[in-house]
């Protein structure tokens, strides 16, 4: 599991975000607010795993989902639960480095996303005051003209 978290780890170069692991799971997190955790562990000859998006992030589950489906391991096997956000897979033991880094990539590709939202929300909001200060001009110099 620690691979796990050094090969995430490597990708992620942002300040913001922390990875926390153990020896069952890795929680990914930005600004201290959790956004995914992922747990894995052995069971009979195969690794098995649960990966869940947090709350306020459950949104993601479809871009998840788009973005797994793109280029999963052919040994990844994976079950869906929308209702609570959660993903469960398994996949074969020596399959490990691989399946670590197409959730690396993943998990990359949803920080990004994130960013992007986060970013697009300002743009929006400097947008709407801007408007806002554009009408309260308009209707001061409206009133000048008729006062």
């Amino acid at each position: 599991m620690s691979a796990l978290a050094q090969s995430i780890g490597s990708e992620l170069d942002s300040s913001s975000w922390t990875i926390s692991s153990s020896s069952e799971s890795l929680d990914f997190s930005i600004n201290n607010q959790e956004i995914i955790k992922l747990f894995v562990q052995p069971v009979a000859n195969v690794m098995q795993g649960m990966c869940r998006l947090e709350t306020g992030f459950e949104k993601l589950l479809p871009l998840f989902k788009g973005l797994i489906a793109m280029g999963k391991p052919s040994t990844l096997s994976l079950i869906y639960d929308e209702t609570n956000s959660q993903v469960f897979f398994t996949y074969a033991p020596g399959e490990s480095r691989t399946v670590e880094r197409f959730f690396s990539q993943v998990v990359t590709l949803l920080k990004k996303e994130v960013r992007f939202k986060q970013i697009l929300e300002k743009v929006i909001q400097n947008n709407r005051k801007h408007q806002a200060e554009q009408a309260l001009l308009q209707a001061s110099l409206h009133q000048v003209i008729w006062d």
